[in-house]
């Protein structure tokens, strides 16, 4: 439950301390007097998406704390997983802050949260039933929900096992069908595929191949200038036919250093270097004759290397920009064509697959579908029971349901169909319930509901939408009820709803020459009847609605 809540510049709100008790807590105001930002506040802290355009005028944020009182152990678990702890008091205390530039700041029992963990827990917390919840039972397809909260415990297990299947067989569904497009193009894209392993393999090209290839072609296209400078040197080093050359000059410098050597032995060492630069000569000019021969050799398959670069050039430009890329596209397409090849037998595999996944989904719908209308049974009367004494005196509830085709909640279309004309067949609900209706509908599925429902704080804002006369004095009645087991807020505009609360909270809007605010009052017996006989009679209070707000707080 919450213990209480303090709100810091939201709206009309600059700040307000409220202290709730257990039981039926209700909130009443004039129109447009701020009842809503009570309720958008507890919304926020609990993770509700809110505009920054609720932070009061001229204020740097906004801001709601709270105290709850936990004994849900299914709560302690989850604070405990994301590493909060409490103390023996069960206490909690939960807070979010808004600012002009949309940033959050949320914590629980002082550890910073993110928003979408006070979102989390909320759901542990409080269920919060608004105008919008009505209108969600003119969508059939929430029937099926509202219908397995019902029958949580006993259908929670066999969904999450169906839900495991039914993902599975979609999955291998969507395989199948990309398999079969495979197979409906498998001649086509063998012709292709098997021309781009051929193309490539009769090129056989081979990673740093084209750049050697480019070195060569450099070479060949400075023919000229190299046979030019490497012509010179060898002549240079060998061929002088004066006698002039290197080698010439060095053999003879090396047999004076001979001579020398015998007179004098100390010139030993330098006539072996000399020995040795002419023997470097031959060497160096052997190498400029052979590279001359080879460059001359090469020039004549100068148009082959020109070929080449060329079958290279075109793989890159067709298969990626690189010769690893083309390498890495042959094996792509290799090893798409041994798929293709197999994959009649893949495909067998796959449906073997898919067919043991739908047996079981199927298996699973079906237990999912007993369970559910054992429990539409059971409901339907408690529903009933709660609609007549809502004062829908002929009013007969049903869950219609339908079999489908396997989808994510299972082989169900449930949909819930009312009758409030006596002997009158049930019909669907947006065909028949005015606003009235679907309140009332909505307040007995929520009681029927809150028997097994561990949320231990319900709030219903303007629950009394359509209503009025009896049936307002009914929903008062179902909602004290309802307070004997849960703590409950009501914001409502009816007096009938309002004087069976055992906690009244007025929100007031008062004007001065500068700003506009509101103000939450606890009322005490006598604010209590002044209030009712507002509700009652506007703004004229008389003796007579005095006492006729008296006489209600007393029934």
């Amino acid at each position: 439950m919450i213990y209480s809540i303090n709100i810091k510049n939201i709206a009309l709100i600059s700040e307000a301390d409220i202290n709730f008790s257990d039981g039926f807590n209700v909130i009443t105001g004039e129109t447009g007097a701020g009842k809503s930002v009570l309720i958008g506040s507890i919304n926020m802290l609990l993770g509700q998406r809110v505009s920054k355009d609720i932070i009061a005028s001229g204020a740097k944020s906004a801001e709601v704390s709270a105290v709850f009182y936990i004994e849900d152990i299914s709560v302690k678990n989850y604070l405990y997983d994301i590493g909060i702890s409490m103390d023996e008091t069960g206490e909690l205390v939960m807070s979010r802050e808004l600012f002009a530039d949309g940033r959050n700041v949320c914590r629980i029992n002082g550890r910073i949260v993110n928003v979408a963990s006070l979102k989390d827990i909320g759901r542990y917390l409080v269920d919060l039933h608004g105008q919008h919840n009505n209108q969600a039972l003119l969508d059939h397809n929430a029937h099926i929900h509202i219908l397995d909260k019902f029958a949580k415990d006993k259908i929670n297990n066999v969904y999450d096992e169906y839900k495991e299947h039914f993902l599975k067989l979609c999955s291998l569904k969507n395989e199948l069908s990309e398999i079969e497009k495979s197979i409906a193009e498998k001649e086509r894209k063998i012709d292709i595929l098997n021309y781009e392993i051929n193309e490539i393999k009769s090129v056989n090209p081979e990673i740093g191949e084209d750049e050697e290839l480019k070195k060569k072609k450099e070479i060949i296209d400075n023919f000229k200038n190299l046979c030019s400078s490497l012509g010179r040197a060898h002549y240079l080093l060998y061929d002088d036919p004066d006698g002039n050359s290197a080698y010439q000059s060095m053999s003879n410098s090396a047999a004076l250093l001979k001579e020398a050597e015998r007179i004098d032995g100390g010139l030993k060492e330098t006539a072996e270097i000399a020995d040795g630069i002419v023997i470097q000569i031959q060497e160096v000019a052997r190498t400029v004759s052979t590279y001359l021969d080879n460059l001359e050799n090469g020039v004549e398959s100068g148009f082959d290397i020109d070929a080449r670069i060329d079958e290279l050039y075109k793989l890159k430009r067709k298969y990626g920009g690189s010769l690893e890329s083309v390498l890495e596209h042959l094996e792509k397409c290799e090893q798409e064509l041994e798929l293709i090849n197999n994959c009649d037998e893949y495909y067998n595999k796959v449906l073997t697959e898919a067919n043991r996944e739908a047996k079981a989904a199927q298996d699973l719908a079906v237990l999912l579908s007993e369970i559910r209308k054992e429990t539409a049974k059971k409901i339907e009367s408690e529903i009933c029971e709660s609609l007549n004494f809502l004062n829908m005196k002929d009013a007969v509830f049903e869950v219609s349901f339908e079999k489908t085709d396997l989808s994510k909640t299972g082989c169900d279309k449930v949909e819930f169909m009312l009758t409030t004309i006596k002997d009158a067949p049930p019909r669907p609900l947006t065909k028949i319930a005015s606003g009235g209706e679907l309140s009332r509908i909505m307040l007995a599925i929520k009681s029927v509901l809150a028997e097994t429902d561990s949320v231990k704080t319900m709030i219903f804002d303007e629950i009394d939408t359509g209503v009025s006369g009896i049936a307002a004095q009914k929903i008062g009645e179902k909602i004290k009820e309802l307070s004997k087991n849960k703590q409950i807020f009501c914001v409502t505009h009816l007096a009938q709803i309002a004087s069976k609360a055992e906690t009244h909270f007025k929100i007031e809007k008062m004007s001065d020459s500068i700003k506009t605010k509101a103000y939450v009052q606890r009322l005490d017996d006598e604010g209590r009847i002044n209030e009712i006989a507002r509700i009652i009679s506007g703004d004229k209070i008389t003796s007579t609605t005095i006492k006729q707000a008296s006489e209600m707080l007393d029934a």
